[in-house]
């Protein structure tokens, strides 16, 4: 990995190798607020599902500041846990994401995920659904699978970033960081789509390339790129799911081109209403384990519902299988 990518690991030292110690981190504002009043079933859950390997404590901590989550999981292993269990939203879990990150492979306890946020999209990508207490379950009891990680460079006053599902710029982008939470507490999906439905009156083409990790190069008017690792992405856009794996270590990266009028707009909501963005010759759709992106002005970008600064030139990369994730067979 190029070194100017990375972010620092702390100091390396055994796990504890016994029964599994649950650090559970709940963000207790996230979504309608669906964790804090579950937390009894979500504790009584990992207690009764976590054979073959017994759980000996699960110890709950709530978050109270943006970013207390990777600072939880970040001391997670000198703490003596085994294994983290993420209650929230897609933000919450990018943080716990964040914070195991800092460890090298060997020192990362493995990731359980209950979603209670907003929208959920990368729990729609891996088909984790149902009552908090089922998602528990799968938390502690569903096979590890590897999951594959983006990592993003510094860009202005924002420093390298990671992302679960997504990065993106242009259209519908904004929607996801400047909806109001308690919006999102109150409408859920709806209110990405109020706020999202407010670009397509004003779309903006930025004058952009990309180069793949395969070479091969694109460029064009764009008013949307999003490059991800997911079939549901800011609640509003969904990819077919034939054609996206979790843990392939390639991203997919979507790239939609200025309609010149209402044609091409009908045209390019066909596709994505239908999932079936190769179809359509106004959206560009490959895979690649990284890309580089050059832009002719400063262009604001989005990290799984983040804002992530703004740049004119950016390399993307996957890592691959950097997280074991108990969640469900389907990634």
């Amino acid at each position: 990995m190029n070194p100017q990518f990375s972010l620092p690991f702390r100091d390396p030292g055994p796990l504890p190798s016994r029964n599994r110690r649950i650090l559970l981190i709940v963000n207790p504002v996230s979504g309608r607020l669906k964790s804090r009043s579950g937390l009894f079933d979500i504790i009584d859950e990992l207690y009764r599902s976590g054979a073959p390997t017994p759980v000996e404590r699960v110890t709950v901590v709530f978050t109270n500041h943006r970013g207390h989550a990777t600072e939880l999981a970040a001391g997670a292993p000198d703490e003596g846990y085994n294994a983290i269990v993420c209650c929230g939203g897609d933000g919450t879990l990018n943080e716990v994401v964040t914070g195991l990150l800092s460890h090298p492979p060997d020192r990362r306890p493995e990731l359980g995920y209950i979603p209670a946020g907003s929208t959920n999209d990368l729990a729609a990508s891996i088909g984790l659904s149902g009552s908090l207490r089922h998602t528990a379950s799968l938390a502690v009891s569903a096979p590890p699978m590897p999951f594959d990680v983006g990592l993003f460079p510094p860009t202005g006053d924002f420093p390298a970033r990671y992302f679960t599902y997504i990065a993106s710029f242009g259209a519908f982008t904004a929607a996801s960081y400047t909806t109001p939470q308690t919006a999102k507490n109150l409408m859920g999906h709806g209110a990405y789509v109020l706020e999202g439905v407010k670009d397509l009156s004003r779309l903006q083409p930025r004058r952009a390339s990309f180069t793949l990790g395969d070479g091969t190069r694109l460029e064009d008017d764009y008013v949307f790129c999003a490059v991800t690792n997911t079939t549901s992405a800011g609640g509003l856009l969904q990819l077919p799911k034939a054609s996206v794996s979790l843990s392939d270590g390639l991203f997919e990266l979507l790239l939609i081109k200025h309609p010149k009028n209402g044609g091409d707009l009908n045209r390019i909501l066909t596709a994505l209403l239908t999932v079936t963005p190769e179809s359509c010759p106004l959206i560009d759709f490959h895979h690649t384990d990284n890309v580089t992106v050059r832009l002719k002005e400063p262009t604001s970008w989005s990290l799984d519902g983040e804002e992530a600064g703004c740049g004119t030139e950016v390399t993307i990369r996957c890592l691959p299988g950097a997280v074991s994730l108990r969640a469900c067979p389907e990634i």
